[in-house]
Order: C-alpha cells, then structure tokens, then sequence
C-alpha cells in the first residue's frame, strides 16, 4: 500500500536510483512548483500559489482533485472567485504535471497526478466546482456589501445626503439624529416619516421599484443571496421564478435553496393552525355513503364562533362539498372520471366555486369567473379574477384553468400567461397608489391559480431585493370518487392558505390608507419611478 509523505520525507520507489536523503522542503517545492509572479498575477501576490502548493504536500493523493483543492484554499480564508478559475486551473495542471514523473513521488501519486492532468479541463468544469466558485463569490459580495455598510453608516451618523431629479443635492443636518432621545412622540412620527421619505429619493441614474419599495420592504440575507445570484446569470429577467419546477430553482445552489424554503414553510404552512387541520383529517377520514355525506354536510357547525379561521372553514365545506359528492354518486357517469368533459363545466363546478368561497369568506375577496377581460389584461381574458371589496378596488387574483385531458402544452401556456399578467397587475396597483399620493402596503402581493387536469397550483408575486419573485403556496390534486376523500384534507388546506396569504394583503392596504399621506418630494420621486415602469 502506498503510503503519501510530506515531500520533504518522500524517498523514491525506483530499486535502480540510488536512494536520497530527506529533501529540503523548499527546495523540493521550488524545484516541482516553480511559478512566475508576473504570469500568475494576483494568485501569486495573494499567496494563493503558494497555499495550492501546500495543498499537494499536505493531503494524501488519494484526495487530490479541483474541488478538494478550493476547499482547503477557502478553509485557508482565500478570497477567490468565478474569474479566477483560469488561473487556479493553469496552476493545479502545472502542479500535477510536475509530480507525473518526479523521483520524489509514488508510482501511486504519479498515476493519479497523470489522471489529472489528462482531466483537469473537464474537472473544473464540474457541477461540483461551479458550486464551490459560486459560493465563494457570494461570500466575497457579502463582505463587500459589509465593508460598504461601514462606510455608509459612517457617512450617514455626520450628514444625509439626498439626490434629487435637477442632480442638486439636500443635506440634512446629523443633529436631528442626536435628539431622539428627547423628542415626543409627535416629533418621533414625523422624523421616521421624514426618514421614509428621504429614503424614496430617486437619483438620476436609479429610477426603479428599489426606489419606491426600500422603506417597505425587508428581505432576509439568504433572500438578499438569491438575487445576487439572479442578477449575475439572469441579468435580462425581472422576475425571480422561485416555483418548484422552474429552471430557476432546478440551478439555484442548495446552500441558497434551502434555506429559503425553509423561510417559505415557515411563512406559510404555519398559516393552518392544528385544529383546523385535525377537524379537516378527522371529518374525511369517514366511510360513509353519498346520502350520509349530506347529512354531515347539513349538520356541519363550529361550535366556537370566535374562531374566525373555523367558522370560514364550515362555511366553505357547506358552500363547496355537496357538488363533489353529487358528482361521486353519478358513478361511472362522473364527470370527474369522464376526460371528455369540456373546460367550462369543469372549472365553473369544481374549481372556481372552491376559489370564489375561500376569498370571500376568509380574506372578503370578490372573486369572479368566466371570460374575462379587465384593464389589467385586456387582450388576454381570465378564467377568474378577484378584487378586493374595500374603496381601492384592485385586482389581486388572476385565475387561469383548463379541461381534464389538457395537454401539456396548454400548462406551458398558461403559467407564461400567468406570470405575466401577475407582473402587469402588481405593477398596475404600484402605479395607482403613487399617483393618487398614497403609501403602498407593506405586504403588497398578487395571487395566481392555475388548474391543469385535475391538479390546482396556487401562487402569489411579491417583491424583494430588488425582484419581482414568484413562489408557490401549494398545490393539490382534485379528489374524484369516494375513494379519494382523504384528499379533500390538502385540497382545501391548499385554498386556505391562499386565502390566508391573501388577507393579509387587504390587511396591509387598509393599514397604508390609515397612514399619513407621504411628502411631495416623495409624490414627485415616485412619478418619475412609475413613468419609467
């Protein structure tokens, strides 16, 4: 078995060379990994070189590889990057190519050496390296956004300075920021409004949503990554698609996934508190027949009426369930089973019933269905849309459906058409808001429903960091006989969730109309935002 040795004790293998003394370590070094500063740039100034060297005398042959190498430069605290793959790879080939052949080196770590040499191109090509150098340029943004955090706060405890369309600047004097200590709370209002607003200041060179949203809208850091990553290999894409099936999330690296879906069921599955969930599991787990469902349905009560969440849930089961079980007692002449049955029947009795009791009696969304055409979406009509009952009146629901034997294309084509009337609606309502002078709410997102086959997936747009993001709720399939009752527990629970997300939404723009309305320097920035949308 060969054994690996720091070169400096490694004694040559060959029976017909004389055998030699221990090598002077840096004399070995040199003599196998003699490098140029002047051809190797930054990687030699850096050190990096040098720590690559000690990569190869320091862990076994056994472990060599690309990947293995950028692990210990990282544990070595080296700040490397995407555009530095050329360099380390010129480097880790001319290092293996040295030992291919080096008295000083086993037959063992000789073959190995020569393997990777013949493969070091396709090597650092591997998924398993890309990720490496993808995480390492995320760590090197990060720290440059930290080091830039400094500066700016540093900046900001002497002076605050605002940029305004005639490129002339405000300055707004550090003192105010000393008194808070001692102000009253009318003064502490207006000074965080003051604050908002400055913040909503639009440079010459910086018209966006950013601009409108900074004050509004938080993200968390690993959400802050993900646009990061966004940005740099989907430069021309507004819309962050953070659906389970989208190429988006196929690419997106784990260290960034799943973190984030981590965030998303915390934010959502939580939403069904346990005794909706075990009232729901409990009731259809029943073995009953079509004419005993009814009377189940008809004897269906909350008995807390200040459970609000319960008494919807009732509600939407009494309102929804009976066409299911009609249907189920048709047997073989279910139009659930049946694949010739057309689009509209089986979107206006199973579908969009379900949508239409879920908003209004949980978030007090109107919603609506048919052919549908509105100013949002004017060429493209919708299955179903809702809006909201309050004095806005915007749509926040688009709603797009489909027949049993849908093929595969129409899904296609109709998540596209989703996705961008999600877009046009959400950008419609920040559009309205800043003309009429009104702050925009805090939880501002727009809700999507695509029903494929016998399947619904349900989907709201937001914004964060900077994107438009598009995430889905949930999604389940539609049950179709009696034997399928127990599906009837997530199908439902998938719409409650919606609804939930959904009214948190009305919440939010009936807390902004409450607010005090923003400054005109404010008003004249989010025209020029908005003009360019």
């Amino acid at each position: 078995m060969d054994v690996h040795l720091p070169f400096s004790q490694v004694k040559p293998h060959c029976n017909n060379t004389p055998e030699i003394g221990p090598v002077p370590q840096r004399a070995l070094s040199d003599e196998i990994f003699n490098y140029d500063a002047k051809h190797y740039g930054k990687l030699t100034d850096n050190g990096n070189i040098r720590r690559n060297l000690l990569f190869f005398e320091q862990i076994p042959f056994k472990n060599w590889s690309p990947s293995k190498c950028l692990e210990y430069l990282e544990s070595k605290s080296i700040d490397l990057r995407t555009s530095d793959k050329e360099l380390l790879k010129n480097e880790f080939k001319s290092h293996v190519y040295s030992l291919m052949n080096h008295q000083a080196v086993s037959k063992s770590a000789q073959k190995k050496a020569n393997k990777l040499y013949n493969e070091v191109g396709q090597l650092f090509e591997s998924e398993e390296v890309m990720t490496i150098f993808k995480r390492m340029d995320t760590k090197v943004i990060e720290e440059s956004k930290r080091q830039l955090l400094t500066v700016k706060k540093s900046l900001f405890d002497t002076e605050v300075q605002l940029t305004v369309e005639d490129y002339k600047i405000y300055t707004a004097s550090s003192s105010k920021l000393h008194a808070i200590g001692t102000e009253t709370p009318g003064e502490a209002s207006k000074r965080k409004r003051e604050i908002e607003d400055d913040q909503m200041v639009v440079g010459p060179n910086g018209k966006s949503l950013q601009d409108l949203f900074c004050a509004e809208f938080q993200c968390s850091e690993n959400m802050k990554l993900i646009c990061q990553y966004h940005n740099e290999f989907y430069v021309n894409d507004s819309l962050i698609d953070l659906r389970p099936n989208s190429n988006f999330t196929k690419k997106l690296p784990s260290s960034l996934l799943k973190p984030y879906l981590k965030e998303l069921d915390d934010r959502i599955e939580d939403l069904i508190p346990s005794n909706v969930h075990n009232f729901l599991t409990e009731f259809f787990k029943q073995n009953l027949s079509d004419s005993d469902w009814n009377i189940k349905i008809d004897d269906l009560q909350c008995s807390d009426k200040d459970d609000y969440l319960m008494v919807s849930t009732v509600r939407i089961l009494r309102k929804t369930l009976p066409t299911f079980i009609m249907a189920f007692s048709l047997g073989p002449r279910n139009p659930l089973l049946n694949l010739a049955t057309l689009e509209k029947p089986h979107l206006n009795n199973f579908v969009h019933p379900c949508l239409q009791a879920c908003l209004w009696y949980i978030s007090s969304i109107c919603y609506e269905f048919g052919e549908i055409s509105t100013r949002n979406h004017k060429r493209e009509c919708a299955d179903g849309v809702g809006y909201l009952n309050t004095a806005d009146k915007f749509q926040l629901v688009y709603v797009e459906g489909s027949k049993i034997d849908a093929d595969d294309d129409k899904e296609i084509a109709d998540a596209s058409k989703i996705s961008n009337n999600l877009q046009k609606i959400f950008l419609n309502i920040v559009k309205e808001n800043v003309k009429c002078r009104r702050r925009l709410p805090k939880s501002l997102a727009i809700f999507g429903g695509q029903s494929f086959r016998l399947q619904i997936h349900l989907n709201f747009l937001d914004y964060c960091g900077g994107k438009l993001r598009l995430n889905e709720v949930d999604n389940a399939n539609l049950p179709r006989d009696f034997t399928e009752m127990a599906d009837f527990v997530f199908f439902y629970e998938c719409m409650i969730k919606w609804a939930l997300l959904a009214r948190k939404v009305k919440e939010g723009f009936e807390e902004s109309r409450a607010q005090k309305r923003p400054s005109r320097l404010s008003f004249i920035n989010g025209l020029n935002v908005t003009n360019d949308l």
